[in-house]
């Protein structure tokens, strides 16, 4: 499922926006090679496009209520050949991905506060090694409007 099949407020684009600067410009996931809005393409990507992240609306997007927090997804995909190895690498992105996303709180003024949280890990061998894949939950509070 690509974002462009989830329906999703306008509200959240700037939000996704600002959360792919932050990952893209941080200097600890300067060896990461994209930063992919594709479900699909991230699922595809090869090895050699390894490692990469993606940040993708929850699906739960723009559901519900108007005051429900906004949820985006990151992504974290490694490989390296040995599976030890890609553990802890995936391990040491996550960790990136989370120091970055602690320095900037309030994206920029976009939201109120964040909140983030591992949600999965999945390790698959493939051809000649190993995959590492993790997602993060990021449960942004909205700013309150003015009356």
């Amino acid at each position: 499922m690509t974002d462009r099949s989830i329906l999703v407020s306008k509200r959240f684009v700037p939000i996704r926006e600002a959360v792919c600067r932050t990952l893209t410009t941080a200097p600890e996931l300067a060896e990461v090679k994209a930063v992919l809005r594709d479900r699909e393409i991230l699922a595809r990507l090869p090895g050699t496009g390894l490692p990469a992240l993606g940040v993708f609306f929850a699906t739960s997007a723009g559901k519900g209520r108007s005051d429900q927090p906004y949820r985006i997804e990151v992504h974290v995909v490694v490989g390296v050949v040995e599976r030890w190895a890609s553990e802890d690498r995936l391990f040491a992105y996550i960790e990136a991905v989370e120091n970055a996303l602690r320095a900037v709180p309030t994206l920029g003024g976009l939201i109120r506060t964040m909140s983030v949280g591992l949600t999965s890990l999945h390790y698959m061998n493939v051809e000649s090694y190993w995959r590492s894949h993790a997602v993060l939950l990021l449960t942004c509070e909205r700013l309150k409007s003015s009356p």
